[in-house]
């Protein structure tokens, strides 16, 4: 028998090659604090109002064309949770968002109508400062007011008119409203400026002020952790591996 002729050699069988292990292993801790779902709730225009409270809320209030709804979606890392749109005003109504972390923690979010915008209509204008108004003075679970200001321009009345309005609102049938400044827009001045200018308004307001770009989500973690401290008391939370994973929505 030539070597053309001997039967050829069986290879030993071999099963599929395991996969590659995940960077850092299987029960890699994830952010217990990461937003995993976000939902429109409800809204309410002038002569209506919100479902009936039923946990701590957080509104975000500021000028248009402040970067309020882009912010918002930030937070909750959502790219269209809440309409943006190159026309101040957008938002004509308040708007009431669920947004719910890998922990459990379960925020409400109020997107309130910005203010300052000069060409609508005086009764128009007026219609939503009552709306506004009426809803920090007279929701009971308002437990924060974020008041968005562009860190290229600084303070302005209508920002210092609505802290005052908050302060001297405060009831004894609620908590004490938590007033929280950040400077949008960091990302389009140097760091070194952003941080005077938010300098200057701690100065003007004795708040503390987080710096915050939507391009590059600088100040969302310190953001985050502040409003968690103001609405749950416990900004820490226990890490959940990757095994009780919840997909985003």
């Amino acid at each position: 028998m030539n070597d053309k002729t001997k039967p050829a050699k069986k290879k030993p069988a071999t099963g599929p090659k395991p996969a590659a292990a995940p960077p850092g292993g299987k029960n890699k801790a994830l952010d217990p604090k990461q937003i995993v779902h976000a939902d429109f709730l409800a809204a309410a225009a002038p002569g209506s109002s919100l479902p009936a409270p039923t946990m701590a809320e957080i509104a975000f209030a500021g000028r248009s064309n402040v970067g309020k709804s882009s912010l918002i979606n930030t937070l909750v890392e959502r790219k269209g949770l809440v309409r943006t749109g190159a026309t101040p005003g957008v938002t004509r109504q308040i708007n009431l968002f669920e947004a719910r972390a890998r922990d459990g923690a379960v925020f409400h979010l109020i997107d309130l109508p910005g203010y300052g915008y000069a060409k609508r209509s005086k009764a128009e204008r007026t219609a939503w400062g009552d709306l506004i108004e009426g809803y920090l003075r007279g929701r009971i679970t308002l437990a924060a007011l974020v008041i968005l200001v562009d860190v290229r321009r600084g303070l302005e009345e209508d920002d210092l008119e609505l802290i005052q309005f908050v302060e001297e609102a405060r009831d004894v049938q609620r908590r004490p409203v938590e007033i929280v400044i950040v400077a949008t827009k960091i990302d389009k001045i140097g760091r070194s400026a952003s941080r005077s200018a938010a300098a200057a308004m701690a100065k003007s307001t004795g708040r503390k002020v987080i710096g915050f770009s939507s391009v590059t989500a600088e100040g969302r973690a310190e953001l985050w952790a502040l409003l968690r401290k103001v609405t749950l008391g416990t900004p820490e939370a226990t890490p959940v591996t990757k095994d009780a994973e919840t997909e985003p929505a």
